[in-house]
């Protein structure tokens, strides 16, 4: 009798998980369906963004290498500029210098003669 007992206790509990188990395996067959379906409309609409993609890196590739370009204009019209820049003013040091002993000189030479007058007005 224990025998018999403990078989329809396991039977009423199998039963019973089975009964729980229902909705779960419902649930997952939903869950399954509705991924079949994301899954097509993905596969159905990758292309046209792979498309998209690929233009998209060929608009920055071509934006890239028109900035190159436009850079290595502009680095070129620099160095030229700054070239430029240093020549002028190398030359403006050179001008300068012997310019300025010269003005030293020369204003030097007139305060001299004008002392002179000055000195020699006053005695005469």
């Amino acid at each position: 009798m224990d025998l018999e007992m403990s078989l329809v206790v396991l039977n009423i509990l199998f039963f019973i998980v089975i009964a729980f188990s229902i909705p779960f395996l419902l649930q997952l067959w939903r869950m399954a369906k509705n991924i079949a379906i994301t899954l097509q409309t993905i596969n159905q609409s990758l292309p046209g963004i792979m498309q998209n993609v690929e233009e998209v890196v060929s608009n920055i590739n071509s934006a890239t290498q028109t900035v190159n370009g436009h850079i290595e204009d502009m680095s070129s019209s620099v160095k030229k500029i700054q070239d430029t820049l240093v020549l002028v003013a190398d030359l403006a040091t050179m001008i300068r210098l012997p310019s300025l002993k010269k003005f030293v000189t020369l204003s030097a030479f007139l305060k001299g003669v004008r002392v002179f007058l000055s000195v020699f007005r006053s005695t005469c």
